[in-house]
């Protein structure tokens, strides 16, 4: 255990007590709300659709399934729930209560969107993946957001 002096105990009181104010006061910029309290939850829901970029357009991928040709021209088969686990973002194509609120649920989909893009060796006609996400923000008119995932790098 640490001794501290009677002034370095103040000091790091004080430090640890502004630290958290810092967290509590910024939370609502924050995507996922962390340590803000929120006494009533946000009561939205989102159905989230996936397709693939390609160089001839868009191309669907009904429930996060699609066949792509590799540099080979072997077709192979993919599937956004061999990466993604979170029971919120891989249930694709129907409409799920989007848990700790909207930007939370989209912030997670990027980074998703970005990890299968990075991880579907094989696939060469993908230049990127889109989601089209249908959002139901607390009981009010949907409204569609979209987000794509970085560019894929040949490889």
């Amino acid at each position: 255990m640490v001794d501290l002096s009677p002034h370095a105990r103040v000091a790091f009181a004080v430090l640890w007590i502004a630290t958290q104010a810092a967290l509590i006061g910024t939370a609502s910029r924050r995507s996922d709300h962390i340590f803000g309290f929120r006494m009533f939850p946000e009561a939205s829901t989102l159905e989230i659709v996936v397709s693939r970029m390609t160089a001839q357009g868009p191309a669907p991928a009904p429930l996060g399934e699609w066949a792509a040709r590799d540099k080979e021209g072997q077709l192979r088969h993919f599937s956004w729930r061999d990466r993604v686990h979170d029971p919120i973002l891989r249930s694709l194509d129907t409409r799920v209560f989007a848990s700790y609120g909207v930007d939370t649920q989209l912030a997670r989909l990027q980074v998703a969107l970005d990890d299968v893009a990075d991880h579907i060796d094989g696939d060469d006609e993908t230049r990127w993946l889109r989601a089209d996400v249908r959002v139901w923000k607390n009981g009010r008119d949907p409204y569609t957001a979209t987000l794509l995932s970085h560019p894929r790098v040949s490889r």
